[in-house]
């Protein structure tokens, strides 16, 4: 169920990235359509979650919650999306259409501003499940033992729709809220099979800048996080000395 709900969190990465690539005459019929789909998504979901009576305990209890206001906040940015196709689709009835644009881009920005924590809603909701999870039915931590704290961490920005590559300068830097990422840790997953980037999937910074790339999960890569998912990152031990109280020096009897 956690990989479900990694999935689901990668999908409203892919909305978010898909919007944004689009010309504003399209985005409100697209964005329409794709809240659709991920209402239908999040109904399925909490279907799934209440399938299954083993996560009928607080954290599953709070991932149905998180999911099923998910699905309210994509149903109203659905609303916001079909108002400015509507908008659209008005004859110009005068010669100053400026107060049409300000309300068509006052309802995309609403509903692009509901969606903007979705996929880190759907992870938290997938760390609540992966956590239940394991106090039930302890996993072996196969896919995770390989990896280091900050792969996993790589992962877990991955998973939030956290993670991308940028180019400057004909060098790959990563963008995250992660300050520890690095490129290199990126290429490591890579070729692990755990992460894939999606070219020129991310708009440029600025404008005439290079489109970036989104990095996503693999299946492969779901599976591993959804190992240690809810679980603190592991640390290594470092071994500590003790520090001595200093000897007390006898005073001179005069």
């Amino acid at each position: 169920m956690a990989i479900r709900l990694l999935a689901l969190a990668d999908q409203f990465t892919q909305h978010t990235d898909g919007l944004a690539r689009l010309q504003p005459a399209y985005v409100a019929a697209r964005g329409h359509a794709s809240a659709q789909f991920l209402v239908s998504a999040c109904t399925q979901a909490v279907q799934a979650i209440q399938d299954q009576p083993a996560l009928k305990a607080a954290s599953g209890s709070e991932a149905l919650v998180r999911i099923k206001q998910l699905g309210y906040l994509t149903a109203e940015a659905g609303r916001h999306f079909a108002a400015a196709k509507a908008l659209l689709a008005l004859p110009a009835k005068d010669s100053n259409p400026e107060p049409r644009a300000r309300e068509f881009d006052r309802l995309i920005t609403l509903a692009q501003e509901l969606l903007v924590l979705a996929p880190a809603t759907a992870l938290e909701a997938a760390a609540a499940i992966a956590a239940e999870a394991g106090r039930l039915a302890p996993v072996a931590a196969w896919a995770s033992d390989g990896l280091s704290p900050v792969e996993q961490t790589a992962l877990h920005a991955a998973a939030r729709g956290d993670l991308v590559i940028g180019f400057s300068g004909g060098r790959e830097y990563v963008e995250s809220r992660e300050p520890a990422l690095r490129a290199s840790v990126v290429h490591s997953l890579e070729q692990r099979g755990l992460v894939a980037r999606e070219i020129a999937s991310v708009p440029p910074a600025f404008d005439g800048g290079p489109p970036h790339d989104r990095i996503r999960l693999t299946p492969t890569g779901a599976t591993a996080a959804a190992v240690y998912l809810g679980r603190p990152a592991r640390t290594p031990h470092v071994a500590t000395t003790a520090v001595l109280p200093p000897r007390a020096t006898p005073s001179r009897v005069r």
